[in-house]
């Protein structure tokens, strides 16, 4: 099946504004006459039957003659090649991120996609816009704050004189105010007008929630019904929900552990409380700037860098066992998860995030953590608490920016009628399941799926989740499963027992995901001298049998050879086997048959006698070479994988 084209899409457009005519839309009109769309090339990694284009709106609504700015979205068309289902409506799951991950995710699954098209509609602002907010100096500069010990808020000076750059340089062609979620809404609004749909399903993912509920009060009746996944109240404090999310999230691991990790919270405390006392240093790359620099850890850090580490179920497995190897001194162990947690952090947008929430969250939200003041002490005062230092940098640069923030009677809806299917993770480390059912009585006719597992588990990535999601789409408001439990065991608590400690292999497995062959220059000479000597081995035995000649000692110089490629291919099967049940172990070592493999080095190296005794000059020079390359490995490898660490 070709590409279809934005005409295909748009070709019930008079229809779907005739429909909608008697519907309100709290849009000023000039503002739906200014949206039209425009085809473009799809990126080349997109399925070849999605139809990409751009959707031009104004930039200020409020101002007729703002500029206009362009938002990319994707259509991927019903499977079946007849759209008969709801079409389905999504965005990235927060400012200042890009992707099509979820609306492929429902386009894939036949049940949902087969008969019905998802759309996913790029943020203005994003990077993927036309006039993106990005503020990369902004977001190097938070990335920076973790190579120094000063107080959270000291250490944001760069981030706000880099943000402060980036407004000044945006407002020259742009209007910053423009950027804050009723925006987005009145985006999502505009789009389903100009593709020419008469209703459609949305879907809200984490930040994009809020935006969805703001959709669905505003445009009624071009909603048939509504998915919250990670669903956040819009009047919600997200600070504070935060924190409560940390810790409940941990308490749920905690339970989870089977009694090996009893107070998560009391680990994270005392590891913070250790990392103020002495901060630790490593070395780190910045994601944003790609520069390595040396970082100094302190309590607060840590908990952010935990907090990260638990969105993902993979890495959220592997916290636990972090929190008792920190509790118990061995802060090395933080190593791997801030170099995992930088790669993930940069894959957000820092500036649009900052600007986005000065309007819309901050305002609003409550005031960092404290221990009260001790009663009856003169002069006694509040003892601060280690904080989520993207917050503080948030508190920092709103106040250097001094934004508008978003209107009280904007954090609220009227009651949405739509029926409404809602999805709460019990391990999400943002928003708990107390906060997400705190706002179910704006949707009267919802349901609530709580999924169990470890980290943010979305629908999309959780069986169980997506068999309800599917179900449930077939017919808006039929009753579902209210728990899913089918990750649990799929993202289990990794044991102290299950893994050989070792903080320095994920830096291997990082370098084969990263395809850096620098950081395995030697397993990788020693796989090309083990491989292509066992070739020539097999060949010159195969030759002499043939001749009828003597073997005996060419089958004894075999042994390095067959050992060296043994040990390869068992330390392949063995962590590739774990790491695809648990992707989360290489961050604490490897399994704990690993370091044991070693012992087939060791024969190989003694292996290389007979080499030496075979007397020819080629023998010499390969027994030579073989020998540095193997006491290399043997050194690479007790270094990287026996040795706790």
């Amino acid at each position: 099946m070709g590409r279809r084209s934005i005409a295909q899409f748009v070709l019930g457009a008079t229809v779907g504004a005739l429909v909608l005519a008697g519907s309100t839309v709290l849009l000023p009109a000039s503002a739906a006459e200014a949206a039209t769309v425009a085809e473009q090339d799809c990126a080349a990694e997109l399925p070849s039957t999605a139809v990409c284009g751009v959707l031009t709106v104004l930039e200020n609504r409020s101002d007729p003659a703002s500029r206009t700015i362009d938002l990319p979205y994707t259509v991927f068309p019903a499977s079946s090649g007849t759209a008969t289902g709801t079409p389905v409506v999504t965005m990235p799951s927060g400012p200042g991120q890009t992707g099509t991950a979820v609306a492929e995710a429902l386009a894939a699954d036949e049940r949902i996609g087969s008969t019905r098209d998802i759309v996913v509609l790029a943020q203005r602002g994003g990077l993927d816009s036309s006039d993106p907010l990005e503020c990369p100096a902004a977001s190097a500069a938070y990335v920076n704050t973790f190579t120094t010990d000063d107080t959270p808020s000291e250490e944001m000076t760069e981030v706000i004189a880099a943000m402060k750059d980036c407004v000044t340089a945006f407002s020259e062609t742009g209007t910053v105010n423009s950027y804050y979620r009723i925006a987005h809404a009145n985006d999502v609004i505009d789009l389903r007008l100009a593709l020419g749909y008469p209703v459609w399903t949305l879907y809200g993912d984490g930040w994009s929630t809020k935006v969805m509920q703001l959709v669905a009060a505003r445009d009624a009746a071009g909603v048939d019904a509504v998915v919250l996944d990670g669903f956040s109240p819009l009047d919600r404090d997200l600070k504070g929900d935060a924190y409560l999310a940390l810790s409940d999230s941990l308490t749920k691991l905690s339970e989870r552990s089977g009694g090996e990790y009893p107070d998560l919270n009391a680990d994270l405390t005392e590891a913070a409380g250790l990392f103020s006392d002495d901060p630790v240093g490593g070395l780190m790359t910045n994601p944003y700037s790609g520069k390595q620099r040396y970082y100094s850890l302190t309590g607060s850090d840590v908990v952010t860098l935990v907090q990260q580490a638990l969105y993902d179920p993979g890495t959220a497995a592997a916290v636990p066992e972090l929190l008792a190897r920190l509790a118990d001194g061995e802060r090395d162990a933080i190593n791997p998860f801030v170099a995992r947690v930088l790669q993930q952090l940069g894959e957000t947008d820092l500036g649009q995030y900052w600007i986005e929430s000065c309007r819309d969250e901050q305002p609003y939200w409550s005031a960092d953590p404290v221990l009260p003041a001790e009663e009856g002490v003169e002069g006694a005062e509040p003892t601060p608490l280690p904080v989520l230092t993207y917050f503080t940098a948030t508190d920092e640069v709103c106040a250097a920016l001094g934004l508008p923030a978003t209107a009280p009677e904007d954090r609220v809806t009227g009651a949405v009628g739509q029926p409404t299917l809602i999805f709460a993770s019990d391990t999400d480390p943002l928003i708990s399941v107390g906060a997400a059912q705190s706002g179910l009585a704006s949707f009267p006719n919802n349901q609530v799926v709580t999924v169990q597992s470890g980290g943010r588990a979305g629908a999309t990535a959780d069986e169980c989740a997506l068999d309800q999601l599917a179900t449930w789409l077939a017919a808006p408001g039929t009753p579902v499963e209210t728990t899913c439990t089918t990750s649990v065991d799929a993202t289990a608590v990794i044991a102290a027992d299950e893994v050989h400690p070792t903080s320095r292999f994920d830096s291997v497995v990082r370098a084969m995901e990263d395809r850096n062959a620098f950081e395995l220059t030697v397993p990788l000479i020693f796989a090309a001298l083990s491989g292509l000597w066992l070739v020539g081995w097999l060949i010159a035995l195969l030759v002499q049998g043939l001749r009828r000649e003597p073997i005996g000692m060419l089958i004894a110089s075999g042994i390095a050879p067959v050992t060296g490629v043994a040990f390869l291919a068992a330390v392949w099967i063995t962590v590739t086997s774990a790491l695809s049940g648990q992707p989360g172990l290489a961050l604490l070592g490897v399994p704990p048959v690993t370091p044991w493999l070693g012992i087939l080095l060791g024969v190989g190296f003694f292996g290389l006698i007979p080499v030496w005794r075979l007397g020819s000059r080629a023998a010499a020079a390969l027994a030579a070479l073989a020998t540095l390359v193997w006491l290399a490995m043997i050194i690479w490898f007790v270094w990287i994988v026996v040795l706790p660490s």
